[in-house]
């Protein structure tokens, strides 16, 4: 006789193992190296065009402290970390949406599978809450924390503070999205009861 406990570590587990078994296959492989390239070059290209030169210009006029040149290769390097941390991340998230199905199993998503339509839908907007999260926590939650970690008068390099809002701009964008797929997965289990 098992308990709960014993049963719910199992499912997880088997839940790791179709994730690995996925990962396997050529197309998920395939499809998880596609969203890496696509990801990190357009970030990169996103990064030099526009979003660097607004970071550089807010620094000097949100903050007040003095911002310390460093070189070219400091922030062409940052850069192709962010871009690749993207990447990465998408590489991921496709790779766990191939393996939905084993994922998805009747403890957490009970009833009939959704249809295509609706999949491509709820995808769409995963994938565009990423951004949205980002900007939004570049927009409220990075002045915050600036404010809390930068004094008056105290020097920081423009890599410093891209790290910094890149950092807090991706866990508030990857918050965006654990909260939606948890709406999601509530929703699907009190409407299938």
């Amino acid at each position: 006789m098992t308990s709960p406990s014993t049963e719910r570590m199992a499912s997880d587990c088997s839940g790791v193992r179709a994730v690995g078994a996925e990962i396997r296959n050529l197309w998920t492989a395939l499809a998880a190296i596609t969203a890496f390239l696509v990801g990190t070059v357009s970030t990169w290209f996103a990064l030099r065009v526009s979003v660097w030169p607004v970071l550089k210009s807010e620094l000097v006029s949100a903050t007040g402290v003095t911002v310390v040149a460093t070189t070219p290769w400091d922030v062409i390097l940052l850069q192709a970390q962010v871009a690749a941390a993207v990447g990465l991340l998408l590489a991921v998230e496709t790779v766990l949406y191939r393996s939905r199905s084993a994922l998805l199993s009747e403890r957490w998503w009970s009833g009939e599978p959704l249809s295509a339509g609706v999949r491509a839908l709820l995808v769409a907007v995963g994938v565009a809450l990423l951004p949205v999260g980002a900007a939004l926590g570049y927009d409220h939650v990075v002045p915050v924390v600036v404010a809390f970690v930068a004094s008056e008068g105290v020097t920081w390099s423009i890599v410093q503070w891209g790290r910094t809002a890149t950092g807090v701009a991706a866990v508030s964008g990857v918050a965006a999205q654990v909260a939606f797929v948890s709406a999601v997965v509530a929703l699907r289990g009190t409407v299938g009861r």
